[in-house]
C-alpha cells in the first residue's frame, strides 16, 4: 500500500529535480562509479532499473521505493517483536503513511540510503537473537554497502561498539564462514578504498564532515535548530517537504514523548542506548554542519510513537480490565485519532506538498530526455541541500 501511495505523486508533481537527474547521469557510467563511490548502492540499483527504463528518470524514483519498501518490512518486523502484532500494525501504519517517508521513499536520490542504519540495527537484533550465519552473512553484507553512505562510518562504529560481544560470540562461533566472508567484505570495499586512495578529497566527505567548518556561532546555533527542526518547526526544503511544516503532527509528537520516557525509564533495554547513541551521533553531525538528514532517525522516532500508542491504550486497559463498552470506546477513540494523523500526513503529502508554487520552482526537468545532461543547470546549482 505504503508502495502505490509513493508512486501517485508522479500524477501530481510530473517533472523532476536536478538532484534526481544527477542521479540518474551518475548512474550510468559504472567507470565513473568506480572513481566516485559514494552512495554507490543507490546508483547501482538506479543503473540496473534503467535497462528497464532507459532514458527514462523514473528509474531514480523506483529505486527509492525499492529501499523505503524494504525499510518498511522491517520497521513491521521488528516492531511486531518487541511489542506485538496490534503494535506492529499502529507503528506501521503511523510510519508508512507519514509525510517523511513518503516524500524520501519517492525522491530520486541517494538520501533514502539513510533509512539504511535502521536496517543495521534490525541485523543487529537478528545477529543477538539467533547468532546464526545467516545473520552474519547479512550484517556484514549490509556493513559493506552502507559503508559507501556518506556519513555512515559513524553510526557503523556505534553499532560495532554498542555489540561487540554478541559479534565476537558469533565471529567464534562460526570462524570459518567470518573468514571466507571477511574476504568478500574486504573486497567489496576495494572500489571505495582506492577512490579515497586516489583522491583524498573524498575523504570528508565519505565521513560526512563539511567542506568548511562553521564558527563556534554557527555551531551553537545548528545545535540549538537539531531539536527545533526535528519537533516544532521543519527546515524549508521545497524539493522534499512543505514550507516549514512539523515533521510530526500532533498526536505523534506527544505519543513520542510517551515512548522516549518509557525507554528512558527501561534504560537497561539493548535498544535504549542504540537510539539514544544515533541522535548524539546525528546532532554531532549536523553540529558540525553536516549534510547528514533527519531520514537517520524518523524510523526509530516512530518506533517511539508506536511503544508510546501502545502504552497508553494498555493502560485504558488496566483501567477497564473486564468492562467490554470501555475498552471498545477507548480503543475505537484510540483508532480515530490515528486514523486523523494519518489524513493529516496524506494530506500534507498529496495536496499540501504538490500545489505549493515553491515545489513547482524546484521540479523543472521532463522525465524522458535523450541527451539527459542538456536538462541539467550548471553544476554549481545542481546540488540542493
Amino acid at each position: 500500500m505504503a508502495a502505490s501511495l509513493v508512486w501517485r505523486i508522479g500524477s501530481l508533481v510530473p517533472t523532476y529535480n536536478t538532484n534526481e537527474a544527477a542521479s540518474f547521469l551518475m548512474s550510468r557510467s559504472l567507470e565513473g562509479l568506480f572513481n566516485m563511490p559514494l552512495n554507490a548502492p543507490f546508483y547501482l540499483v538506479v543503473k540496473a532499473l534503467s535497462f528497464v527504463f532507459p532514458n527514462d528518470l523514473v528509474a531514480t524514483r523506483l529505486a527509492a521505493v525499492v529501499f523505503g519498501f524494504g525499510t518498511l518490512i522491517l520497521f513491521a518486523l521488528l516492531l511486531r517483536q518487541w511489542h506485538g502484532r496490534r503494535t506492529a500494525v499502529i507503528g506501521t501504519l503511523l510510519f508508512g503513511l507519514s509525510a517523511w517517508f513518503l516524500h524520501t521513499a519517492r525522491f530520486g536520490a541517494p538520501e533514502v540510503l539513510y533509512f539504511g542504519i535502521f536496517a543495521l540495527a534490525a541485523c543487529g537484533f537478528w545477529l543477538r537473537q539467533t547468532g546464526s550465519r545467516l545473520a552474519l552473512i547479512t550484517s556484514l553484507a549490509l556493513t559493506a554497502l552502507m559503508l559507501y553512505v556518506p556519513g555512515m562510518v559513524w553510526f557503523i562504529v556505534l553499532g560495532v561498539i554498542w555489540r561487540w560481544k554478541v559479534i565476537d560470540r558469533a565471529f567464534k562461533k562460526h570462524l570459518a564462514t567470518v573468514s571466507a566472508t571477511t574476504l568478500l567484505f574486504l573486497g567489496a570495499l576495494v572500489p571505495l578504498a582506492l577512490a579515497l586512495y586516489k583522491t583524498p578529497a573524498l575523504i570528508k566527505p565519505w565521513v560526512g564532515l563539511p567542506a568548511d567548518w562553521p564558527t563556534p556561532v554557527e555551531m551553537g546555533r545548528n545545535l540549538l535548530e537539531v531539536p527545533y527542526h526535528l519537533l516544532v518547526r521543519g527546515e524549508a526544503t521545497p524539493a522534499t517537504w512543505l514550507g516549514t511544516a512539523p515533521i510530526l503532527d500532533v498526536f505523534s509528537l506527544v505519543m513520542f514523548i510517551v515512548g522516549g520516557y518509557l525507554y528512558l525509564r527501561h534504560g537497561k533495554l539493548a535498544r535504549t542506548p542504540l537510539f539514544l547513541g544515533i541522535a548524539v551521533v546525528m546532532a554531532a553531525l549536523m553540529t558540525i554542519g553536516s549534510p547528514i538528514s533527519f531520514t537517520v532517525i524518523i524510523p526509530f522516532m516512530y518506533l517511539l510513537v508506536a511503544a508510546g500508542t501502545s502504552h497508553v491504550l494498555g493502560e485504558w486497559f488496566k483501567v477497564f480490565p473486564r468492562n467490554p463498552i470501555a475498552r471498545t470506546i477507548g480503543t475505537g477513540v484510540m483508532y480515530i485519532v490515528i486514523g486523523l494523523a494519518c489524513v493529516y500526513q496524506l494530506t500534507h503529502y498529496f495536496a499540501g506538498w504538490p500545489h505549493a508554487q515553491a515545489t513547482h520552482d524546484a521540479y523543472g526537468i521532463t522525465r524522458s530526455c535523450p541527451r539527459l545532461a542538456s536538462c541539467l543547470p550548471p553544476p554549481s546549482d545542481t546540488i540542493e541541500k
